[in-house]
């Protein structure tokens, strides 16, 4: 449930994963979200995204099925989004996730029968919904993965770094959370072109996946995709360079700091 006051480092707990890399990457992603005047929480009410999304269509296209609970399954084990608020408590930015474990499926496979979007998705088959994937690395997607999406930042708060900055801690979370090995998302060419994409991490980016569904039409799309390892380094650069950054603050050297875990972060082995 969501509790109103807590913030985001009292909401984690490190359940995978190198714990004294994550809890300092929190701490350091907390305090990045708090220099722009913004506060961070995790919640699992999706019909108050939903609901925020209709509020807000003027700036946000509509909200995938993935993350609508009249059509998706979405447990409080399996999916979060991450909400920054301004200091009068409003929404400006948003990120979604859902955990899939695909053991014995792959990203390829979910997408063609629309199962990732679909709780059931045979009434939308029969309506003519349909996914094309031509991807081929869609094919190799499996096991745990972490589903992202749901971005948006209120027009008034862009060009602040919460775009790149929400989807990352979020992938981070997913992966302490649920040890995912790959995580993977769609994005239009228009926003690949704009280099989003590229300010998000070192995702792959391959053509092509194409939805013929109701929420957006005939909508072609790239899959994005980075790995366990790829995902760990760039926190791991965050790290550092904010740790350099810090140095350089207080003009003294300053190599072995950490988060008082005691104080907002809690770790189980």
């Amino acid at each position: 449930m969501f509790i109103r006051h807590r913030r985001l480092l009292d909401q984690i707990t490190l359940l995978h994963g190198p714990q004294e890399l994550l809890g300092r990457y929190f701490l350091v992603a907390d305090t990045a979200a708090r220099d722009q005047g913004v506060k961070l929480r995790l919640r699992v009410d999706f019909d108050a995204l939903v609901a925020l999304n209709a509020r807000n269509r003027d700036s946000w296209p509509a909200l995938a099925p993935v993350f609508d609970p009249e059509f998706s399954n979405l447990r409080f084990d399996s999916a979060f989004w991450l909400e920054a608020v301004d200091e009068n408590d409003d929404t400006v930015a948003t990120h979604a996730a859902r955990f899939f474990d695909w053991e014995h499926t792959t990203l390829a496979a979910e997408l063609r029968t629309m199962r990732v979007f679909y709780e059931d998705p045979a009434p939308r088959i029969a309506a003519g919904e349909a996914i094309e994937v031509e991807a081929p690395t869609a094919s190799r997607i499996r096991g745990r993965v972490a589903y992202g999406g749901a971005v948006w930042v209120r027009p008034d708060f862009r060009g602040k770094g919460l775009a790149a900055l929400l989807p990352r801690i979020s992938r981070a979370y997913a992966y302490s959370r649920w040890d995912t090995a790959w995580t993977w998302g769609l994005v239009e060419h228009k926003t690949h072109a704009k280099g989003l994409v590229r300010a998000n991490g070192p995702y792959e980016v391959e053509e092509s996946v194409l939805l013929r569904m109701a929420f957006r039409g005939n909508l072609p799309l790239l899959l994005m995709w980075m790995g366990r390892d790829a995902m760990l380094s760039d926190v791991a650069e965050i790290v550092d360079q904010a740790t350099v950054d810090n140095s350089r603050r207080i003009e003294r050297p300053s190599t072995h700091w950490s988060v008082p875990i005691r104080q907002g972060m809690s770790n189980r082995s």
